[in-house]
């Protein structure tokens, strides 16, 4: 297969300038959550007067206006230019993990086969979130996770203000498809039914001056891959 290349390198920089054998840049994503159910139900404007019935008239006040806008489309999504996410700074995928031993009569040099006997519990998603002026961790995430914790998980009418969980959050990798050529989705990560469930204790300090960020952990039902535009890239080859 080498022989119509001068050297391995010409063969290699080949390689690596195909879509299939392409190297993957851990910087090249973008996150879309799919806030359109729990827009119907007024759910991110609300946030005041339900959390104030809920904890018992503990004076929350925050801006239905603020929550509205971060909550908008225009700040989760372009048609022209996937360049990335206003939020999100960091996303930790599940990983998938089976038990397995080698169970069975155990005598003399015998070794029993491998069998496989469970599937580990799923990894909650974990993102990790920039803050904002308009504060999307507290504004959005914080009193989302407390309606969580009074609502709880289970599935509900998809018009039920007690609703919580958006229905997809995709997860969508992107690769360079040469030049002149705008960037391609080389595969999506899709989370069924979703909701958050934890967020981290924030920090201020005078010691270091930075962006300001929080984990956020979300849990969902199962997920889905597709490698999406890879059979596109394939047949323009």
């Amino acid at each position: 297969m080498l022989e119509r290349y001068k050297s391995p390198y010409s063969y290699y920089l080949d390689l690596l300038g195909e879509w299939p054998t392409g190297l993957a840049l851990a910087s090249q994503w973008f996150i879309s959550f799919n806030l359109d159910p729990l827009k119907r139900n007024k759910f991110f404007s609300n946030f005041t007067p339900k959390l104030n019935e809920l904890e018992n008239q503990s004076s929350w006040n925050l801006s239905s206006d603020g929550s509205l806008y971060l909550t908008s489309n225009r700040l989760h999504h372009s048609e022209t230019s996937l360049t990335g996410c206003v939020f999100a700074k960091q996303v930790v995928l599940p990983k998938e993990t089976i038990s397995a031993s080698h169970d069975g009569l155990s005598y003399g040099g015998y070794q029993a086969p491998t069998t496989a006997s469970a599937r580990s519990q799923p990894d909650n998603l974990s993102i990790t979130m920039l803050e904002t002026n308009a504060s999307f961790l507290d504004l959005v995430i914080r009193p989302w996770i407390i309606s969580v914790g009074y609502y709880g998980l289970m599935a509900r009418e998809k018009n039920s203000p007690k609703r919580v969980k958006l229905d997809n959050v995709d997860i969508v990798m992107l690769a360079k498809a040469g030049q002149y050529n705008k960037m391609q989705i080389r595969k999506v990560y899709r989370f069924f039914n979703v909701a958050p469930i934890s967020i981290e204790g924030e920090t201020y300090s005078y010691a270091e001056d930075g962006m300001k960020y929080s984990n956020v952990s979300f849990c969902y039902d199962n997920y889905s891959i597709s490698d999406s535009n890879t059979r596109f890239m394939l047949n323009l080859k």
